[in-house]
């Protein structure tokens, strides 16, 4: 156990975080070069009265097009909802669906012609949703609402809304966070081994051991409570991973200046 310094854990912690922002690339290229999307959709700022009534028979002077890709406008002041609508391709083969990669509301309705065919909502502070929802051939030509509505300072969608084979998008759809996932998963297990492991050692390798896996342990929350992944499967839970991410990020800094000044607390240029 002593040849395992403060030091070297520290370094491979360095290493797995850094090894992060490079899995992303691995998962990137198991997505299909040509990828379908829609060209165009429009938006409507606030919300009718009708709801989607109203919203549907609304002018076409009322609605603002957005080019696929382009920034999404910026939110006028005192809006708390706005309306998307786009049209299907005039001819859908079976098993299709729509993948929205992300968008920035609290709560979401989905509309195919008149008809609700989804909706979530997120009763606590976060509003970092993706959408992803089968369509049919007999929806082909229809037009897609999306309303939008929110307490916060985001209102959008980005970058693109594609329309592809469900099974393709459910793909794309689970690897956005599984790297997130496996890295949390990780660190946590490292931390509950070291724990354990601390059992048998000697009261002046106890501290240096206590600390980087509290660091891990925290890293692994930040991780897993950071995805959207979590928060659109286990939405009753959301206002638990809000509060896990927001402890796991004050504890994690503290402990990891702490860690820096007991390495080079007694070096020559302390």
């Amino acid at each position: 156990m002593k040849r395992f310094s403060p030091t070297l854990w520290l370094v491979v912690l360095v290493a797995v975080l850094s090894s992060s922002f490079l899995m992303p690339r691995v998962f990137a290229n198991d997505v299909p070069e040509e990828i379908k999307t829609i060209s165009e959709y429009s938006i409507l700022w606030g919300d009718p009265s009708g709801g989607i009534v109203d919203v549907s028979a609304a002018l076409p002077e009322r609605w603002r097009k957005v080019k696929s890709g382009e920034p999404f406008p910026d939110k006028p002041e005192h809006t708390s909802s706005v309306w998307v609508k786009f049209q299907l391709p005039a001819h859908l083969p079976k098993d299709y669906g729509i993948y929205i990669q992300d968008i920035r509301t609290q709560k979401l309705k989905v509309y195919i012609g008149a008809h609700l065919i989804r909706e979530s909502r997120y009763d606590f502070p976060y509003d970092a949703q993706r959408s992803l929802f089968p369509i049919s051939s007999v929806e082909s030509g229809e037009t897609v609402y999306l309303k939008l509505e929110s307490t916060m300072d985001r209102l959008s969608i980005y970058p693109t809304i594609r329309i592809d084979q469900y099974s393709i998008l459910m793909r794309s759809y689970v690897l956005q966070d599984l790297q997130n996932i496996i890295l949390g998963s990780a660190f946590l297990f490292i931390a509950l081994i070291m724990l354990i492991g601390s059992i048998f050692l000697k009261r002046g390798q106890l501290q240096s051991w206590m600390l980087i896996s509290v660091l891990s342990l925290s890293v692994g929350i930040i991780f897993i409570t950071y995805s959207p992944f979590v928060y659109a499967n286990f939405t009753s839970y959301g206002g638990l991973f809000i509060n896990l991410f927001d402890v796991a990020l004050n504890v994690f800094l503290p402990a990891l200046t702490w860690s820096f000044e007991q390495i080079f607390d007694n070096g020559k240029f302390k």
